[in-house]
C-alpha cells in the first residue's frame, strides 16, 4: 500500500512539474498563436477551422505554410503534404525521446507525448538530467504549450474582429514578415542555412520566371519543390564535409 502511493505520488509531482516547467516558454507562444489566428480568419477560415486546426496540427511554421496556401488556392493534397513534409523532423524527436521513456509506458501515453512535442518542448525534455522521463512529466511539460497556442489562435481570431477593416486587410502581408522574422535568426550566423535558404529561392525564382514552368506549377507545389531540393542538396554537401572534416582530424 505504501509502495502504491508513493507510486501515485511521484507521478503527480511529475505532472506538476512538468507544467511547472512548460509554463514559462508556453507564454511565449501567446504573439505567434494571436498573429496565427488574425491571419487564418483574413485567410477566410472560420473561427472553428482556425481553432481546430491549432489543436491537431499544433505547428507553428507549418500552420503559417497551410494558410498560405490556402490564400494562393492550393488543392488540400498538396497543403498536407506540404505540412507533412515540414514536420518529418518530428519523427528524429519522438525517436530520440522515446530512449528516455519508460518501456512500460502505455501505447496512448506514447502517442499523445508525441503529438504533443514540439521544438521547444523537446529541447527543454532534453536538458533534464534524470536518465528517464516519466510519461505524467512529458504530458505536464506540453499541455501549457498545447493550451497556450489554442487559446492565442482563439483570441487572435476574435480579437481580430475589433482591428479596423484597413488593418485587418492588411494582415496579409504580415505573414511574410512572420516568415522573414524566424528566417533572419536561423541564417545569419549559419552559413549551412543561409546555403541552403538561397538555394530555394534561387531554384523558387527559376521556377516563375520560366513560362513553361510557371504555367505547369503551382506556387504551393513550387514550395515543396524548391524546399525539397535544397534540403537534400544540405543534407547531402555538409554530411559529406562533416565526415571528411572527422577523418582529417
Amino acid at each position: 500500500m505504501t509502495e502504491k502511493l508513493k507510486l501515485e505520488t511521484t507521478i503527480a509531482k511529475g505532472f506538476l512539474r512538468g507544467i511547472k516547467i512548460g509554463t514559462p516558454l508556453a507564454l511565449t507562444y501567446i504573439p505567434g498563436a494571436v498573429a496565427f489566428g488574425i491571419l487564418a480568419k483574413t485567410a477566410g477560415l472560420t473561427l472553428w477551422e482556425c481553432v481546430f486546426m491549432s489543436f491537431i496540427v499544433f505547428a507553428g511554421a507549418s500552420q503559417f505554410v497551410a494558410v498560405n496556401l490556402i490564400t494562393l488556392g492550393t488543392p488540400v493534397a498538396e497543403i498536407l503534404v506540404a505540412v507533412g513534409v515540414l514536420n518529418m523532423r518530428h519523427l528524429l524527436m519522438s525517436s530520440s525521446m522515446s530512449k528516455r521513456i519508460p518501456l512500460n509506458t502505455r501505447f496512448l501515453e506514447k502517442f499523445w507525448i508525441f503529438f504533443e512535442m514540439t521544438d521547444e518542448s523537446f529541447t527543454l525534455a532534453s536538458l533534464q538530467k534524470e536518465d528517464y522521463l516519466s510519461p505524467k512529466f512529458l504530458i505536464g511539460l506540453n499541455f501549457p504549450l498545447h493550451l497556450t497556442w489554442v487559446l492565442g489562435t482563439f483570441l487572435g481570431w476574435v480579437g481580430g474582429s475589433a482591428l479596423p477593416d484597413s488593418l485587418q486587410e492588411s494582415m496579409g502581408i504580415a505573414i511574410y514578415a512572420i516568415f522573414i522574422g524566424l528566417l533572419v535568426p536561423s541564417v545569419r550566423d549559419n552559413v549551412k542555412a543561409l546555403t541552403v535558404t538561397v538555394i530555394a529561392m534561387s531554384l523558387s525564382t527559376y521556377i516563375k520566371l520560366v513560362p513553361c514552368l510557371a504555367e505547369r506549377i503551382n506556387k504551393g507545389l513550387s514550395i515543396m519543390i524548391t524546399a525539397g531540393i535544397a534540403a537534400l542538396f544540405g543534407a547531402i554537401v555538409f554530411s559529406k564535409k562533416k565526415n571528411k572534416d572527422e577523418v582529417l582530424s
